[in-house]
């Protein structure tokens, strides 16, 4: 009696020693080349706190000012194709294959670049539009003055705006107006985008999605006593009625920090754009 419940453990036990990783699990190897003579410079959104290599053909040093940059020089010539970790300070492993070359690209490799134009093309991923489309309604939003402003709170003699919102082929555009009413000139130092609980009480913790976008405008800064526009990209989404989208943006080496909101209710009334060089 106790032979099938036998051959069912057995059974079960032979399944599991024989599962295979899934492609998807298995994380895409950068291709590098270094050379003899010249380094080659990895910068990374972090600090690297460890690198570890499969062969003593590569060389590594951590530059002392600047701990997120990586610098590589092989020790040997056209040694066989190795393997390369790094670990960041957010906790994150970026693995590498390194082969040798006698002539390496001297431009040094910005890493957290390669990742943001990596999850740009995946959101693209079958949408209509292409990186030549985008930047079209990028531009002709950059020429247009907002009808109106739906201006945040101040901060310093900053203030942040809304302007136009538009939708094309699934994908939002936001305008946004920065107003320096002060002489000192505003310098930016990022943006930041989260989807958040709305505010009811103090004790209450507000839960927040981080919004990345695929494409935006060049924004340099405003000088004193002027005001300047920023465009940004986003696949199309929307926000529930307890929540709201945050937009802030921060201060290079300073403290104005301004902050505006949208609710999901505003979001639903977004209209499709009209690019004025098409037909």
């Amino acid at each position: 009696m106790m032979r099938i419940p036998m051959l069912l453990i057995a059974f079960a036990l032979s399944r599991i020693c024989c599962a295979q990783l899934v492609n998807e699990a298995q994380t895409e190897m950068y291709p590098l080349q270094i050379g003899w003579d010249k380094t080659t410079v990895l910068v990374f959104p972090f600090e690297v706190v460890s690198a570890d290599f499969g062969s003593p053909a590569v060389l590594s040093e951590k530059d002392k000012a600047a701990p997120n940059v990586l610098k590589l020089k092989a020790a040997q010539r056209y040694f066989s194709p190795t393997s390369m970790y790094v670990i960041t300070a957010e906790g994150k492993l970026y693995p590498f294959t390194v082969g040798f070359t006698e002539y390496p690209d001297a431009r040094p490799i910005d890493i957290g670049k390669q990742q943001e134009v990596e999850y740009a093309k995946a959101l693209l991923d079958g949408s209509v539009m292409n990186a030549a489309d985008i930047s079209a309604v990028i531009e002709e939003m950059s020429q247009r003055i907002p009808h109106r402003f739906s201006w945040g709170k101040k901060s310093g003699m900053i203030r942040l705006s809304l302007g136009e919102i538009v939708e094309k082929d699934g994908l939002l555009f936001f305008q946004l107006a920065v107003e320096n009413e002060s002489w000192v000139d505003y310098l930016p130092q990022k943006w930041l985008f989260t989807i958040q609980d709305k505010r009811e009480s103090k004790r209450t913790a507000i839960r927040q999605l981080t919004l990345e976008p695929i494409s935006f405008s060049p924004f340099p800064g405003v000088e004193g006593k002027s005001a300047g526009l920023a465009v940004f990209a986003f696949p199309r989404f929307t926000i529930a009625d307890a929540k709201e989208l945050s937009i802030q943006i921060f201060e290079s080496n300073g403290d104005r920090n301004p902050v505006v909101t949208l609710s999901g209710k505003k979001l639903l009334q977004v209209k499709p754009i009209l690019i004025s060089n098409q037909k």
